[in-house]
Parts: structure tokens; sequence; C-alpha cells
């Protein structure tokens, strides 16, 4: 069951006048990104869902191994504390060396096959929903959301690397070596605007 839990304090905030009232906004990073508001866990939980639909253990994995370093931004409460243990960070992390190879190989199922798909939804909804708990959100949302975006990006990428390998003549792994870079650096980017 998912649970609410205090997490880190909200940072980057100031009070701007408007009108006769003074509003609380979050102040803005480098990437116009409001860290640690609302949106911005709500709107991660979305873009670790569309990774988990390029690569299934990609988003758990980069979420595991940036709070199996930074323990302090996991708040007591699954699925968020599992996240923060390091034997499921390598395991996470080791699943997901094991697909970017698989994922080239021919006799690979298609992500749009009734059990991948599957599996990637949970991965998304799983990711999601701990990933908001740190900002002390509603978890459920967050799973909501992660599913959201691995059904969107699974069947979205799915026909988007078909569509640039029959146009371009490019052979499909290295289109998915591609897909791999895009992944990553969704996943990175989110964890890393977390922690810093």
């Amino acid at each position: 069951m998912f649970m609410e839990a205090p997490g880190p304090d909200r940072r980057d905030t100031v009070i701007l006048p408007v009108g006769r009232c003074h509003c609380i906004l979050p102040a803005l990073s480098l990437l116009s990104m409001p860290v640690h508001s609302d949106f911005f866990f709500y709107t991660a939980a979305l873009v670790l869902g569309m990774v988990a639909g390029m690569r299934t253990m990609m988003a758990p994995a980069m979420l595991a191994l940036t709070l199996s370093r930074r323990p302090e931004y996991a708040p007591a409460v699954a699925p968020a504390e599992w996240f923060a243990l390091r034997p499921l960070a390598i395991t996470f992390g080791l699943a997901t060396l094991g697909e970017l190879v698989a994922d080239k190989l021919p006799w690979t199922p298609n992500r749009t096959a009734l059990g991948p798909f599957v599996v990637r939804l949970a991965s998304g909804a799983f990711t999601g929903a701990a990933f908001v708990q740190i900002g002390r959100m509603d978890p459920w949302i967050g799973a909501a959301l992660g599913a959201l975006g691995a059904l969107l990006s699974t069947f979205g990428v799915f026909h988007a690397r078909r569509f640039v390998g029959r146009v371009t003549g490019i052979r499909d792994p290295f289109v998915g070596a591609m897909e791999d870079v895009i992944a990553i650096a969704l996943a990175s980017t989110v964890v890393a605007m977390l922690v810093g």
C-alpha cells in the first residue's frame, strides 16, 4: 500500500506581491523548472514513466542509484524507502545493463506485446509513485502519471523507432542505441534536478 510521509523541505521559494495579496511562488531553476514544487514532482513522474516505456528498468534504476547514494531524500515509507536500499539499486542497475543489450537482439519480443507492455506500465507506476513520495505528494497520482508516461512512450517510441529506421535506412540496433541515449538523458536530468 502506498503511504504519504514527510520528505525534504520545500526550497527555493519567493514571495511576490500580486494585486492585493502575496503569493508564494517557486523560484525557477536554470532550466525554468520550479524544483521541489508539486509541478516538478508530478511532471517528473510522467517523464520517468516515459523512460520506463523506452527502457523498462532504466527509470527505477536511476532513481534507486540516486537514493541509495542520497538516502536523506527517501521518506521512510514504501515504495520510496525501498529505492534507497543498495541491493535493490544494484539489482536494478544490472537489469538495466542487461536490457540495453537485449533490446538490440533480433529475437527480443516487441515492447508492445502484452507481457513487456504490462511490465513497462508497472515499472512506470512504481517509479512514479516512489518519486512523488519524496515531495510528500499523493503516490497514487504519481503511479497514474508514471503509467500514463509508460503507455505513451511504449507505443509512441516503438512507432517512431520503426519510422526512423525506414526513412533513414539506419539499422535498428543503431536506432535503439540513440533511444538509449535519450532515455538516459531524460532520467539523468530528472534525478539531477531532484538532488541538485
